[in-house]
């Protein structure tokens, strides 16, 4: 599913749209806002998730309109600091509006692109809404081919000491004026465009007083990153630019080796087959719309700095900000990512499940099934749409994802709690001194302990279903086996709060316990090993019951909705 360009084409048929647009809603609308200014302050306090967000809205709007070039700028006028910005403007060179389009453009619903399917916006809700909730005032300046820069201007001030009230109580958009561009945008427009801007748009917002970031570093970084991954599919449609920076794209699956962070380090995600599901009305069988599948999944060290350690603190690498921020099932609407959710009416996604990636693109076609709201940040799955999900292997694949992540999880600490060449493990070193001195053999244990030589050797093995763990004889030596596959060995034995002293300790406990097996005659082994396996299956049972309690606390930082409801 590509952004078709239309750039280039020629904007005549779009600008005569516009005009038949406005010269409809002339009559009809008399250019009022059609409510009170109370509407206007509910509209700031709905909000958006982030200032990156809002500003979304605004960069959408410039790639409908064609542009091949989309800055977001910071201004300073006025302001004795460059510490933080006082305006923020989007400029883009697509097809402009022509002055009627623009009043238009200012109000709620104001659009040519009503309902329209192929882009990415359709209410004409983005420019007003995301602007006022970054700023108390806003002005659209537009031009169109060799015709004069045109604005309108909305001050929420103004709006509520009745400045746009007219003789008969009506709020009313004021008219067009020629336009005049504020200094750090005619400077950004005469070095960026030294033929010309011959077309555009430009979104001014100012009497910023929502900005979240305090800095202007911690403002453009954080913009770069998110519209890295919001935008990277749409990375052909036009260079986006933040305070100069250019936005580099971000695959959030890490599946794309030329976008940003796919070759940080030796690291590499692992895709699963892409699955693509055409949708059909269930009443008449006609066509929807289709939906894409993407899946893939990350070793354990993705995230981190030092490969031996996990991806906490001054150990995270740049990826792992993004493995946090787009943790869950991400949904992507015409190429461009609207929401992350970690709940599915199957499983819910935990902090370990950072490292599975999944991704549902679907057309604008499917806008009702998906429920996306006005502001595109957010989606409610129909129980049609879950139910076509399941069909087409969801919730396996996100099993098979786990298992995956949870192997490789298990061979790096393996590899990690093997000894060294030449080396002993402790417990194993304990026991043979254990042994010889049940024997008689010695006096001096402190010494034994450096032995390199055991009779006692630990190994790992992975059985489903079976005991946590097993014991046998081999070539003169007693092997314990720890299965990976139980619980004991995933909560206990490399658990969370695990020490080199407790696995050596845990070690030791399973050889004592499997010398008096092994010594047993044969029918009370076959007997021991019954019980063991029973023992195995209520241990099983008991650690994960602990394990999703245990979790509710660690999980909270991933989603309002991070736990099942029978936790809670």
């Amino acid at each position: 599913m590509q952004y078709e360009s239309l750039r280039g084409a020629g904007f005549g048929p779009i600008l005569a749209a516009q005009r038949a647009y406005a010269q409809q809603s002339r009559g009809r609308s008399k250019f009022g806002l059609m409510v009170p200014e109370a509407f206007v302050r509910g509209i700031r306090d709905l909000g958006y998730r982030s200032n990156g967000d809002a500003v979304a809205e605004l960069i959408d709007n410039a790639f409908q309109a064609y542009a091949d070039r989309i800055d977001v700028l910071f201004g300073y006028d006025g302001s004795a600091s460059n510490k933080k910005p006082v305006q923020l403007a989007v400029v883009d060179n697509g097809h402009g509006m022509e002055p009627d389009m623009i009043r238009m453009a200012v109000m709620w619903g104001g659009t040519h692109r009503e309902n329209d399917r192929g882009g990415l916006g359709r209410y004409g809700y983005g420019l007003p809404c995301s602007a006022v909730s970054l700023g108390r005032r806003f002005t659209v300046l537009s031009q169109v081919g060799a015709s004069r820069l045109h604005s309108v201007c909305l001050d929420l001030d103004a709006l509520t000491s009745g400045d746009y009230t007219n003789d008969h109580g009506e709020i009313v958009v004021p008219e067009p004026t020629e336009g005049l561009l504020p200094r750090f945008v005619s400077e950004h427009i005469a070095t960026h465009y030294p033929d010309g801007w011959t077309s555009g748009t430009v979104i001014l917002i100012e009497k910023l007083d929502r900005l979240r970031w305090s800095t202007t570093q911690g403002l453009r970084d954080n913009l770069c990153r998110q519209f890295g991954v919001t935008y990277h599919k749409l990375r052909g449609e036009a260079a986006l630019f933040v305070d100069g920076d250019y936005v580099e794209p971000i695959d959030p699956l890490f599946l794309t080796p030329s976008f940003h962070l796919h070759n940080l380090d030796d690291d590499r995600a692992q895709a699963f087959n892409p699955v693509r599901v055409e949708v059909h009305d269930p009443e008449t069988g006609s066509y929807m719309g289709a939906i894409v599948l993407r899946y893939a999944w990350l070793s354990p060290s993705f995230g981190s700095i030092d490969k031996g350690r996990d991806a906490v603190g001054l150990n995270a690498n740049p990826r792992f900000s993004i493995l946090k921020d787009y943790h869950g099932i991400i949904f992507s609407r015409n190429g461009r990512l609207i929401d992350v959710q970690t709940r599915t009416p199957w499983t819910t996604f935990i902090n370990n499940d950072r490292y599975i990636k999944v991704e549902v693109e679907f057309s604008a076609t499917l806008d009702e099934a998906f429920g996306v709201t006005t502001s595109k940040q957010q989606v409610t799955i129909s129980p049609f749409i879950w139910d076509l999900l399941r069909q087409a292997g969801l919730p396996k694949a996100i099993e098979q994802l786990r298992t995956k992540v949870k192997e490789a999880k298990v061979s790096r600490r393996l590899e990690a709690l093997s000894p060294g060449s030449g080396e002993r493990r402790l417990s194993e070193r304990a026991m043979s001194v254990a042994s010889a001195m049940g024997e008689g053999q010695s006096t001096n244990p402190q010494w034994d302990l450096g032995l390199r030589v055991s009779p006692y050797r630990v190994e790992f093995e992975t059985a489903l279903d079976q005991a946590f763990f097993r014991v046998a004889r081999h070539g003169g030596a007693r092997i314990l086996y720890i299965n990976t596959a139980h619980r004991f060995y995933e909560e206990i034995y490399d658990g969370p709060v695990s020490t080199p002293e407790l696995r050596a300790a845990l070690e030791i406990l399973l050889f004592s316990l499997g010398d008096v097996i092994l010594e047993d005659p044969e029918e009370t082994q076959v007997r021991n090993r019954s019980q063991l396996t029973s023992w195995s299956r209520r241990l099983d049972l008991a650690l994960g019951m602990l394990a999703n309690h245990l979790q509710i606390g660690d999980d909270r930082d991933v989603g309002q909705h991070a736990w099942p409801d029978d936790l809670t």
